[in-house]
């Protein structure tokens, strides 16, 4: 019960998701350190069956371990839309429970961005290390090469290829030879500062299992968790944070004091909100609750950037979609149960995803004016991929995916696959995170601003003909394809491409930057260390604290890179600390 714990920690984490977990596991090694994790969601991720089983991840929007937040996904003088749910992990592992899975680190150009707002530290070199601590990699077929295992230091999440399932075969086979006969690149890394080509995909899935970051919890007696309990607000002794306030399961206001530091991991969404309700925020929003204000901090909630996707459907021939195995009763269906039951085998073990592009369009938005007069004005520099970046990430899944676009009626018949095309570096202005109240309880305003810029649509535009080209061209892969589902999609308009863009287009689940890394409290909230300015025994430590600026977001799933700022964030609060570590 939550009134008979101890009041007083060494280290307090508010949020148990992807990095808190790592930091309060991290920071328990040494088993005289007592450390309290606060998680809002429930706390035994490893019993609920949609999380644990790879396949059933889509099942996981709207569920109960879902924050299902209400988002302004666009906010436009000629389009405005506003969607609920945007999916966030609400459980014991957070996002780590319910995202897709691909295990990949981003570009080494990307991280070197983020030095003016992080030091040398931040860059690629000093991150790298970081990147690869959280896992532990397996090659069980000895499918690929030997050297790859180093991409791995024994960490607790445990990550391998994706399984080549017979079922995806037919679908695996096609889709290869329409990249190759485009004479695109086939990669096996992209775990060294580049990524280009179709790469058979890295997953936090092993022996059809899902990996989530509540493993470095497991063992740690030293470790309380305290879950489903809301932080109502941190407690400030002038500018030094010595506690927490929390609303217990059943409503009772709790107080936890911290001897050495709290850590706020609560996330990109709940993290500003937090801090905000604490009296660390912009004026004018703590002024708007009637919040006293303990630090001004004007970049509190502010630079959110995400991803934008466009997911569209095919409808195949017979045989090369796992729609009848996964989404309706059937043989196929009970198969995959029976297989799956047996010995964590067949489609429900797999994460759907054997094969991810990183593709560069140059040629395509050379065509373009626009981004042409752009580009000349940048300096020649292409804006999205300064670096030699891939401009996408593109997603090839072999049957329909719900999660992606609910607005859209599963296919009653047949088989289908989905491609998702992922934007990297949109150059759109940031969002914003806002509060709509000063209750606790109450979920925060989210704007995530996507197509600001009509430069993001063109890019998205292009991208999304690039692919379909390979995949109504290419070998194989076009004879397999039946049409667009569930309407033809307007690839020779200009303007109705844009259109269905502004209408269809969704969040990669990809949100960063709302307490972003900075030299000062003008530039930021938080410091090199990730040390709140302004504040003492303070710290954020989760996806919040990416550089997200004008054209900086990691250029492919964070998944990654927030294992890794959990990682180097407790390496840091442990060298604060030699008599502990």
């Amino acid at each position: 019960m939550a009134e008979h714990l101890p009041q007083e920690y060494d280290f307090i984490v508010v949020g148990g998701g992807t990095a808190g977990c790592v930091v309060a596991g991290r920071l328990a090694e040494n088993l005289k350190v007592t450390i309290l994790v606060i998680e809002a969601g429930v706390g035994n991720p490893q019993d609920i069956p949609i999380i644990t089983t790879p396949a059933r991840a889509f099942e996981t929007r709207s569920s109960e371990v879902d924050w299902a937040y209400k988002t302004t996904m666009i906010k436009r003088d000629d389009y405005e839309r506003v969607e609920k749910p945007n999916t966030r992990g609400k459980v014991l592992g957070g996002s780590s429970c319910l995202n897709y899975y691909t295990w990949v680190p981003g570009s080494a150009a990307t991280f070197d961005d983020w030095e003016p707002y992080g030091g040398e530290s931040w860059k690629w070199e000093g991150i790298k290390e970081y990147l690869y601590k959280p896992s532990t990699y397996h090659d069980d077929a000895k499918l690929y090469r030997p050297e790859l295992s180093k991409i791995s230091h024994g960490g607790p999440i445990h990550i391998s290829h994706a399984e080549l399932i017979p079922e995806m075969a037919p679908f695996r086979e096609a889709l290869t030879a329409a990249w190759t006969s485009k004479g695109l690149p086939i990669t096996d890394n992209v775990h060294d500062g580049e990524m280009h080509g179709l790469w058979p995909c890295t997953s936090s899935i092993y022996q059809g299992y899902r990996s989530s970051s509540w493993t470095y919890l497991v063992g740690k007696d030293n470790i309380t968790v305290l879950s489903e309990a809301h932080s109502k607000k941190l407690v400030f002794d002038g500018t030094t944070a010595v506690g927490v306030e929390v609303f217990g399961k059943d409503g009772t206001i709790l107080t936890f004091k911290a001897k050495r530091e709290i850590i706020v991991s609560s996330g990109v969404y709940e993290t500003p909100k937090l801090l905000m309700l604490s009296g660390v925020g912009p004026d004018a929003e703590l002024k708007a609750h009637g919040i006293v204000p303990v630090i001004s901090s004007p970049h509190v909630g502010q630079n959110l950037l995400d991803h934008p996707i466009l997911s569209h459907v095919f409808t195949t021939k017979p045989g090369f979609g796992l729609d009848n195995h996964l989404l309706r009763a059937g043989p196929e269906k009970d198969g995959a149960i029976a297989a799956y039951r047996k010995n964590k085998t067949g489609p429900l073990g797999s994460g759907l995803l054997e094969l991810v592009g990183f593709p560069r369009i140059d040629e395509n938005l050379a065509r373009n004016q626009q981004y042409v007069d752009f580009k000349a004005k940048n300096g020649g520099v292409d804006p999205f991929g300064p670096g030699g970046q891939p401009h996408f990430e593109v997603d090839f899944v072999p049957m329909f995916c719900d999660a992606f676009q609910w607005h859209i009626p599963t296919p009653p018949k047949g088989d289908a696959f989905t491609v998702i095309v992922d934007l990297l570096r949109p150059i759109s202005k940031p969002g914003e995170v806002k509060l709509n109240s000063a209750n606790p309880l109450e979920q925060p305003y989210i704007n995530l601003k996507f197509f600001e810029n009509d430069l993001d649509l063109i890019a998205m535009t292009e991208g999304i003909r690039y692919i379909d080209d390979i995949v109504m061209t290419g070998d194989i892969l076009k004879d397999i394809i039946i049409e667009d589902y569930p309407w033809p999609m307007p690839r020779h308009s200009d303007e109705a491409m844009k259109k269905m863009i502004l209408e269809r287009s969704q969040t990669g689940f990809h949100p960063c930057g709302t307490c972003r890394l900075s030299t000062s409290i003008d530039q930021g909230v938080v410091d090199a260390e990730l040390k709140v300015h302004g504040a003492k025994n303070l710290r954020v430590i989760d996806a919040s604290i990416f550089p997200a600026s004008y054209l900086i977001i990691p250029d492919c799933r964070i998944q990654n890179a927030v294992y890794a700022t959990g990682e180097k964030g407790a390496d840091m609060i442990k060298a604060q600390y030699p008599d502990l570590y």
